[in-house]
């Protein structure tokens, strides 16, 4: 069982609580692909019963970031390149059109604070990879939240829920990247933020999200090793 620090959650909806706090965790990159969570240990952890946390991994199956191959062998997803291109084709078109909206819909004090999540990113960057990792995460939720668009927010979400357990393997397998140039295209989409260009925001948003591309290679290479080896 894998021990991820979830915190024990209060009266209320609890299979809500619940859902959202694996979800969290997933997105996190708390999991790696592979691994195997039990319910009756997450109810533990939690501090609730088993019954809403079978609701909410239900749920999560249902969303396509857990999967469930038996009744009680609930896996989180290995993805494989393709699903990938999927799922980064997906945020290249919300997450460009959610940057558009933003230009013109966000308010002086929250560019305020994606400038000041990009200088955390940016530092982070070289030292410390999840760290890193978190504050991208933030800035592109921080971009998503000030285009006002709830629906098109959860489905992002759930993409990147998709891709935390993967993210948290990738980055800590790549080199680390040294952003101190500026030259980063989050640097691009603050510029255009600023000014309300919305073309300019969509294109340096979805220019971000192609360097994903490097993650999809690497998926496809780690693939073609294992089907060597094995």
């Amino acid at each position: 069982m894998v021990t991820t620090g979830l915190k024990k959650v209060e009266r209320g909806n609890l299979s809500e609580q619940v859902y959202a706090s694996i979800r969290g965790a997933l997105m996190d990159g708390e999991y790696e692909p592979g691994d195997r969570l039990r319910i009756s240990a997450l109810a533990e952890e939690l501090g609730v019963s088993i019954t809403p946390v079978r609701e909410a991994i239900f749920r999560l199956v249902s969303d396509h970031v857990l999967e469930m191959k038996a009744a009680t062998a609930v896996h989180v997803p290995q993805l494989t390149a393709d699903q990938l291109r999927e799922v980064q084709l997906i945020r290249f078109m919300l997450e460009g059109e959610a940057a558009a909206l933003a230009a013109q819909r966000i308010l002086p004090k929250e560019l305020e604070r994606m400038r000041a999540i990009q200088q955390t990113f940016q530092k982070a960057a070289s030292v410390d990879p999840k760290k890193a990792s978190l504050a991208n995460r933030e800035f592109h939720f921080a971009l998503i939240q000030a285009a006002r668009v709830p629906i098109l927010y959860a489905t992002i979400e759930n993409m990147w829920a998709m891709m935390g357990p993967l993210l948290r393997t990738f980055h800590a397998t790549m080199p680390r990247r040294d952003l101190a140039s500026g030259e980063h295209k989050h640097f691009d989409l603050l510029e255009a933020l600023a000014t309300r260009d919305s073309e300019r925001a969509k294109r340096a948003i979805q220019d971000d999200i192609r360097w994903g591309d490097i993650m999809v290679r690497w998926v496809e290479t780690n693939a073609a090793g294992k089907s060597v080896t094995g």
